[in-house]
């Protein structure tokens, strides 16, 4: 009796509509890009995000004057309230956000797709939910466009239509202005997406794929045009950006508990199961979500492996996402629907890891879309969202991220560098910032962006510098960019040492003009270097190279760190973290004196 009275109730049309509009409401609040950003003195993140901020309010351009793995349009995904950006962010992922929810009603209201696969569907966007996030990903509106064109991909696919079609194309184009892995991204979902195309509908698929080919990169080549400007200002954005991309599996690789790498490939793994099963009933459709997803899961895996903080979320996201479009897309059926069902609990399972890296409020304001209203309010009382942003970024900083108002007093109004770790409190603290193009000095780790950050140096840094002595993983600040700081040792006199922080001041003439080599020798790992005695000081240098194991695991996870170990006559030695630059194909040890 009881099973029959609640097989009315589901089977009734008006509570299927209701529903619809509850899952619709749902998944557009999971959706929702709306960010914006505090100021913070003890994130590390936040200081690149101040500086991309603080460059769009300056006019500084991607390539010209800034080289980091963000599209120029970055700062309109994480606006901070410096100038313009919070309001003109807000707009920009206000529109993506209509862009969103049309689609989505498209899907849930337009077609014919059966409650039970929608149900499906939004269980995991919700699963999918904390990429879209400032933690761990502080530029959601990229991904969101990226998802967006994936649920019209698989919308197209299964019920036609032009618009759609065209219109994920569109998004992929615009996805790298924010995200510089976009490109990987978007090329991988385009290539995929032909090769689908050929493969399903064979000659009849010319239009298409001349579509899938023209569209994203048209789109893409316009916002470059009207935000980067030159031809020479775009190669360096590409190249730099380059850099910053395969530097990042060597100079900031973390390792973390194999229980999450194994989540990640659990993950994976039940996608492709769900996608099996579904390959009984439509297999067309399984290769399909097999050579659109093929990509994105490869480089998700990476980012997400290489540093094992909270990036490793971002795979289990991604396969839930990926998971959620399977299941719109399955005919579902008495084994299928088993099949689906059981996959979603095991998902649900592997994403309790949420839990750990975000914290249990976070994970259950990310799944459940909870913070979404609470934060499009405030934003309607714009001018109250700006006073409370400006008084909990005031209560970010304590003294120790603040500058010292001996130095603020000496500076004045003079323009200053920054070549610490974190420094989003100089416009609290008054100060003229000038960046450098690696905005943060622990990125320029490659010999190409530490060669970027000493040429700013001896040619257009300004009068003083700030220093606060601290860097991240275990490194010793000194030989992070080992160029940069030459030009700074010849160049810069101490004029402040504060509790926190050293004020450097420009010399009226370089302290030498050339370096003489000494030494050069070749040398194996956990050989001890000498440095051979001289009455100047003596800089050194070493190229590395990986073996052909370790490059087989750069390309495909990530490389372990090296120490090395300073032996003092003191006694007091110390162990820290160095950089492998790899310019030569064998370890080699230059020693130099000035001259």
């Amino acid at each position: 009796m009881l099973k029959n009275s609640l097989r009315q109730i589901f089977l009734n049309d008006r509570f299927e509509h209701v529903l619809r509009w509850i899952l619709f409401l749902y998944v557009a609040a999971v959706l929702c890009p709306i960010r914006y950003l505090e100021f913070h003195g003890k994130d590390v993140d936040n200081t690149w995000l101040f500086a991309l901020n603080y460059g769009a309010a300056q006019h500084l351009v991607m390539g010209r004057d800034l080289a980091w793995t963000t599209g120029p349009l970055a700062y309109l995904a994480a606006p901070l309230d410096i100038g313009h950006n919070l309001a003109h962010g807000l707009l920009f992922q206000a529109a993506i956000w209509v862009l969103l929810i049309a689609i989505l009603r498209d899907l849930f209201f337009r077609s014919s797709f059966p409650l039970k696969n929608l149900v499906f569907f939004s269980v995991f966007m919700g699963l999918s939910s904390p990429q879209y996030h400032e933690l761990p990903n502080p530029l959601a509106a990229g991904t969101l466009l990226f998802d967006g064109a994936l649920i019209l991909l698989t919308h197209y696919r299964l019920r036609g239509g032009r618009t759609r079609y065209i219109t994920a194309l569109v998004m992929l184009g615009l996805v790298p202005l924010i995200q510089f892995v976009g490109v990987m991204l978007a090329a991988g979902v385009v290539a995929g997406l032909i090769v689908g195309q050929f493969v399903l509908k064979g000659a009849m698929a010319i239009r298409e794929v001349a579509l899938a080919m023209l569209v994203p990169a048209c789109v893409a080549a316009v916002g470059y045009a009207l935000t980067v400007g030159s031809w020479s200002a775009f190669t360096a954005y590409v190249r730099s950006s380059a850099e910053l991309a395969s530097g990042y599996n060597l100079a900031m690789s973390l390792r973390g508990p194999p229980a999450e790498l194994i989540a990640g490939l659990e993950a994976i793994a039940l996608l492709a199961v769900h996608a099996a099963a579904g390959a009984n009933a439509n297999r067309q459709t399984s290769v399909f979500f097999g050579l659109l997803f093929a990509v994105p899961l490869v480089v998700s895996m990476k980012h997400s492996f290489v540093r094992q903080d909270q990036h490793s979320i971002y795979i289990l996201s991604l396969a839930a996402f990926a998971t959620g479009l399977v299941a719109l897309a399955s005919q579902l059926d008495k084994f299928a629907t088993r099949t689906v069902t059981n996959v979603t609990f095991l998902m649900v399972v592997l994403c309790l890891l949420y839990v750990v890296k975000l914290g249990p409020r976070a994970a259950i304001a990310d799944v459940t879309g909870s913070q979404t209203m609470h934060d499009v309010w405030r934003v309607f009382r714009f001018p109250h969202l700006r006073q409370e942003l400006a008084e909990r970024s005031l209560r970010n900083f304590d003294s120790s991220d603040r500058v010292e108002p001996e130095i603020t007093a000496m500076l004045k109004h003079e323009p200053v560098g920054s070549l610490s770790v974190m420094y989003s409190s100089y416009l609290m603290d008054g100060l003229n910032l000038a960046l450098p193009p690696v905005v943060q000095r622990y990125s320029a780790y490659t010999p190409y962006l530490d060669r970027l950050n000493a040429e700013w140096v001896r040619t257009k840094a300004p009068r003083f510098l700030i220093f606060d002595g601290k860097s991240i993983d275990g490194r010793h600040a000194w030989t992070e960019t080992p160029a940069t700081w030459a030009e700074i040792y010849r160049l810069y006199d101490t004029r402040f040492l504060g509790a926190h922080n050293l004020l450097l001041e420009r010399r009226d003439a370089p302290r030498f003009t050339q370096l003489e080599t000494l030494t050069r020798e070749r040398m194996r790992f956990g050989d001890e270097l000498r440095i051979p005695a001289s009455p100047e000081p003596i800089f050194w240098s070493m190229n590395c190279s990986l073996t052909e194991k370790g490059e087989l695991r750069k390309l495909l996870f990530r490389v372990s760190d090296v120490t090395m170990t300073v032996y003092k006559s003191t006694g007091q030695n110390d162990t820290f973290r160095v950089l492998l630059p790899c310019s030569d194909r064998h370890p080699s040890v230059i020693t130099c004196r000035v001259v």
